[in-house]
């Protein structure tokens, strides 16, 4: 996962948006709707790498007294990644496209995906807090880290002003090159 931190802004950009694009030039017709899971689940898996490589390692290396357990952190992420597996290999492929009514999905996908949604939010902000305490070396507020919360959130902009310090502070010499607050 480390490849994310040490890539160029435009390289991560590429990486989030190519799959967003892919099914416009290479799906055409009813039968494109059946690739649309397995497109969104690599946009996830991208996403969700990202995010977890700057949060987890954001989260390393401060003291002990900064850090937080990332238990749910991870766990979330699981979650998100294991109902975008599931959309893609079950639920999308035998979806039938109708004019008549839309499809239905089941009953059951409501509370994973609420689940999902509950652990794609808590990774957003554990890798916005976790990583703008690193920047500052202390405890921070929502205030302090919403800024980047919300870039990580609308990662196609976001990445173009979060990748470069991503790069300084975490994809380098494999030191923390966040700047230390003077006494």
């Amino acid at each position: 996962m480390s490849i994310f931190l040490k890539l160029k802004a435009w390289q991560m950009f590429v990486l989030i948006i190519a799959p967003m694009f892919l099914p416009i030039f290479m799906f055409r017709g009813p039968e494109s709707f059946k690739w649309f899971g397995l497109i969104t689940l690599i946009w996830m898996l991208v996403l969700v790498g990202w995010l977890y490589a700057v949060g987890s390692t954001s989260n390393s290396k401060l003291p002990d007294n900064l850090k937080k357990n990332a238990l749910i952190y991870k766990l979330g992420f699981v979650v998100a990644v294991f109902y975008a597996g599931l959309m893609a290999v079950a639920v999308f492929p035998n979806m039938e496209l109708s004019a008549n009514q839309p499809p239905t999905p089941p009953v059951w996908l409501v509370p994973l995906h609420l689940a999902s949604m509950f652990g794609m939010f808590y990774g957003l902000w554990f890798t916005a807090k976790q990583f703008v305490t690193l920047q500052k070396n202390q405890s921070v507020r929502f205030f302090d880290y919403s800024g980047p919360f919300f870039l990580f959130w609308f990662s196609p902009i976001g990445v173009w002003f979060l990748q470069p310090r991503i790069n300084e502070i975490l994809g380098g010499d494999g030191h923390n090159n966040a700047p230390q607050p003077t006494q």
